[in-house]
């Protein structure tokens, strides 16, 4: 009696569910913005030029962190259930349980883009009309995640083993390999999730198209725009590593203002802001969010440099996932350099960014090469 108990105890503790990291899927932790920073160099770029112009950037970058929501490495607490697949004793026992999971992560990945735009020959209200349209690939993203935490203790089996009448100590004795089972196939689980959030993919990523009028006066140059993100990226929403950032489109809508106040000097700011639509995979809504830019650039002898601020803050809770309001926010410092390629008339910028604050959000550095021509 108390052997075949015990048995079907453990045999459903081994197929009960455990946390899932379908949430990465869902949610990303990252938001439809370039995190490494680039109006240094475009507020230092001509804008008296009219005609076809193309851009190639490479960027390296290297994550070591998901953070939560207070910016420390990302402990998800979530809940779960199981149900005894074979009655025990008569009856189909329940429980439930609370788990913690910490996330341990390390990602590298290398971005390649090609920009291609045209700027008007007329003008229009005084100022020039650019159209850019900017196709990504990722040659490779290798992430490693390892899901980490102790087995949770399980609830009383329910309902309880009291009847019909049983052997004193029953109900302990079951409980305690239902236990037993179940931290077996809870930590199997953990190492089998963290297996399935890790790998080296590459593909298309998510291309973007932006309309801009570009003005210029004296000292002073102003660009609105508007960039339509399209679900072009390769991406599995079922799966938790992905190149595309998902089924749904982003709009974000800016402007950006720089000035010279002095003949070597030039400073610049960027304000913008990003409209998600639902995400038709898995009706997963990403928050609105809102972002800021600050650059400084000097002229020197050599090339223009500078250091370079970007903050990016969701405004709106994400809706849909399982992660609750998960909203992201992100505070990077870096510093770039643009100098002019003798005998090529193209333009180099190089740039780096460091994340020193992000929440709910993939934490790491930039490091970004641009080679700009225009014809």
């Amino acid at each position: 009696m108390h052997q075949r108990l015990f048995c079907r105890a453990l045999w459903a503790a081994s197929v009960c569910s455990t946390f899932a990291v379908s949430s990465w899927a869902a949610e990303g932790f990252k938001v439809r913005f370039p995190l490494s920073g680039t109006l240094g160099g475009e507020i230092v770029a001509p804008v008296d030029n009219p005609g076809f112009f193309a851009s190639v950037v490479v960027t390296q970058i290297e994550l070591d962190k998901v953070t939560d929501g207070t910016g420390n490495t990302r402990y998800q607490t979530t809940g779960g259930s199981f149900a005894t697949p074979a009655a025990i004793a008569g009856a189909v026992r329940t429980a439930n349980y609370t788990s913690t999971v910490k996330f341990d992560l390390n990602q590298s990945q290398t971005n390649a883009n090609l920009l291609v735009g045209y700027l008007s020959q007329g003008q229009y209200a005084g100022g020039r009309l650019s159209l850019v349209f900017n196709l990504p690939y990722t040659t490779r993203l290798d992430r490693g995640l390892t899901l980490s935490g102790l087995t949770p203790t399980l609830s009383t089996l329910a309902p309880a083993l009291t009847t019909p009448p049983l052997p004193s100590g029953t109900a302990l004795v079951a409980q305690g390999q239902a236990q037993a089972g179940f931290n077996t196939a809870y930590q199997a689980q953990l190492v089998s999730q963290s297996a399935a959030a890790t790998g080296v993919i590459n593909g298309m990523g998510d291309a973007e198209l932006t309309a801009a009028w570009v003005y210029r006066k004296d000292d002073l140059k102003l660009v609105t725009g508007l960039t339509l993100a399209l679900p072009t990226g390769k991406y599995d929403a079922a799966s938790p590593l992905n190149v595309g950032f998902g089924n749904f489109y982003t709009l974000r809508p800016g402007v950006a203002l720089a000035y010279n106040p002095t003949k070597d000097w030039t400073l610049g700011v960027r304000g913008s802001l990003g409209f998600n639509t639902r995400n038709k995979d898995n009706q997963v809504k990403s928050g609105d969010f809102g972002g800021l830019d600050m650059a400084a650039a000097y002229r020197s002898s050599i090339g223009v440099f500078g250091p370079h601020v970007l903050v990016i803050k969701q405004f709106k809770d994400d809706t849909g996932g399982t992660l609750g309001a998960n909203r992201f926010y992100a505070a990077g410092v870096g510093a770039f350099f643009t100098t002019l390629i003798p005998g090529l008339d193209a333009a180099v910028n190089l740039s780096y960014m460091q994340m020193v604050t992000a929440k709910n959000a993939l934490s790491g550095s930039f490091y970004q090469v641009r080679a700009s021509k225009a014809f």
